[in-house]
């Protein structure tokens, strides 16, 4: 497989700007993206936000020049809500206002792979800085979106990868998202947190080659 790291609009080497702190520019980003490498077709995966940014892009362009999609750790839906109790933990319409005004917790279970930790080392210290205040309009408009809509209209294979101890929601959120697409299914890693790739790195990727090769029509 021919492999892009998309570093999205204020985020690890890429620049900063105040504009755009929106989940729309990040799905026209990633268009842009596709367009500029003249990419027919391309598997997505993204990880919490970069997940969202997946939905931000369908939702607007379509699948067309997309083969399939993993999503890890990433509910569609931040917001709990009666018909939704697979979002943030604590999150909903009266904690909202002030949710996201303390500390998020600590996202993962594991330390990190020694390997990705020398590879963030490597790409310096933009990478380990990140502007959490000049993002946070991005963070709100990420938590307020809702794709169970985009969800339903996504034809192509999605899989849902949850980390069985990530703090930020429950796990059973990737069966629900699974069934809310016409070609949706599901994985749990046990004993991860929030970043199952960069946690459990030999697991995920053992899932992700199987659904690879699944939607290629090599397994």
């Amino acid at each position: 497989y021919r492999v892009i790291a998309f570093d999205r609009r204020s985020h690890g080497s890429s620049d900063n700007p105040t504009s755009g702190q929106d989940m729309v520019t990040q799905g026209r980003d990633l268009d842009a993206l596709i367009r500029h490498l003249k990419i027919e077709k391309a598997f997505l995966i993204g990880q919490s936000q970069g997940a969202s940014t997946m939905w931000a892009y369908i939702s607007e362009f379509g699948t067309t020049h997309l083969h399939g999609l993993i999503s890890i750790d990433q509910t569609p839906k931040m917001m709990n809500s009666e018909d939704w109790p697979y979002g943030m933990v604590g999150l909903n319409m009266e904690t909202r206002p002030t949710y996201f005004d303390k500390p998020l917790p600590k996202p993962n279970k594991k330390l990190p792979n020694l390997m990705i930790v020398f590879m963030m080392l490597a790409r310096g210290l933009k990478y380990l800085k990140f502007d959490r205040e000049g993002t946070k309009p991005l963070l709100l408009d990420h938590a307020d979106a809702d794709w169970r809509e985009t969800l339903k209209r996504t034809d192509v294979p999605v899989l849902f990868v949850a980390g069985s101890e990530s703090p930020f929601w429950p796990k059973e959120h990737a069966v629900a998202s699974a069934a809310l697409c016409p070609k949706g299914e599901s994985a749990i890693v046990e004993g991860s947190g929030h970043a199952v790739n960069w946690e459990c790195p030999k697991e995920f990727d053992r899932l992700m080659l199987a659904f690879l090769s699944k939607v290629n029509g090599r397994s």
